[in-house]
């Protein structure tokens, strides 16, 4: 039995003619007949009654003409989803850095250019954005850590450095070297963070913590920790740009810097190879574009 056999069986049930329920589904009469004549006998079942005057299901016809309609509806059902999720919506993670930097240029692309997508974004650290696509959640992710995707073609590079108030860094002398620096007021990510271990073996914290710690769990909330004197952190300084412009931060300057964080995509789905290529390439110009306006503490280089 396949759904071919269902399919031309409901139409000849509600049609009540073979001709026009070959019209219907654009076959000959005989390729109808033969249909439902190899429905019957996989079925062990007589569906029509050919001795009756007129058209007439049996009593196994008419119920096998009821589950032929709920197949009927469950391949509408199927088709429609598979079509919203492979034509129509995708799932997009983006690190932190990404979703306030171009993320949302690339956002206003994907609604101007192409209504016919609904891109969902996530946006996290690299831990949970990681999670989402062993889950399947994502189609596609761009974070800070992981092997870069085959499709990947370009890398967006976010300075990174120690930035405080003036009245943290107070009188001591510059640059400021790692020992230094550790007996400073520190605000960092927790010590289960994956981004812990980097500031922690710059200032080698395991030696000592002779000013107070404090941690946050986003990056968010570490430059707002940093606004309000909590202490220093080392970040990428983009979301700082202002604030460092204005005075109210400083970025100090040290004797050793910090290796950048590069953002790549490190993931797309290849069942949506061809929605995934479009998105990589608004993505790539939408980095672009916006590294262009923003020189300063970020810049677009292509992959590899």
């Amino acid at each position: 039995m396949n759904f071919k056999q269902l399919e031309a069986f409901y139409w000849l049930s509600q049609i009540q003619n073979y001709r026009l329920t070959a019209e219907r589904l654009g076959l000959t009469q005989p390729a109808v007949s033969a249909r439902i004549h190899s429905l019957e006998n996989d079925l062990g079942k007589l569906l029509i009654d050919r001795d009756a005057p007129g058209f007439r299901l049996t009593d196994q016809g008419i119920e096998v003409a009821e589950f032929a309609l709920q197949f009927l509806n469950l391949r509408e059902t199927m088709n429609a989803r598979l079509l919203d999720r492979q034509k129509q919506r995708l799932s997009l993670g983006l690190a932190g850095m990404v979703t306030i930097t171009w993320g949302p240029l690339l956002r206003d692309m994907l609604r101007d250019r192409h209504p016919e997508l609904m891109v969902d974004f996530y946006s996290g650290a690299d831990a949970q954005l990681q999670g989402f696509v062993a889950s399947r959640t994502l189609d596609m992710a761009f974070t800070a850590s992981g092997d870069p995707a085959p499709e990947a073609d370009f890398v967006t590079r976010y300075e990174v450095g120690w930035v405080a108030r003036p009245d943290i860094v107070g009188d001591h002398a510059l640059p400021m070297t790692p020992d230094a620096l550790r007996n400073l007021p520190l605000v960092l990510y927790p010590k289960t963070s994956p981004l812990f271990n980097p500031v922690a073996e710059y200032i080698d914290e395991m030696l000592s913590q002779p000013a107070p710690r404090h941690y946050g769990n986003s990056l968010a909330t570490i430059c707002e920790m940093v606004r309000r004197g909590y202490g220093a952190s080392a970040l990428a300084l983009i979301p700082l740009e202002e604030d460092i412009s204005a005075g109210r931060l400083i970025r100090i300057p040290v004797t050793e810097d910090i290796a950048p964080l590069e953002v790549i995509c490190t993931y797309s789905n290849r069942a949506r190879r061809q929605q995934a290529r479009l998105v990589l390439g608004l993505a790539r110009e939408a980095a672009r574009a916006w590294c262009a306006e923003h020189p300063a503490y970020a810049s677009f280089h292509d992959y590899p």
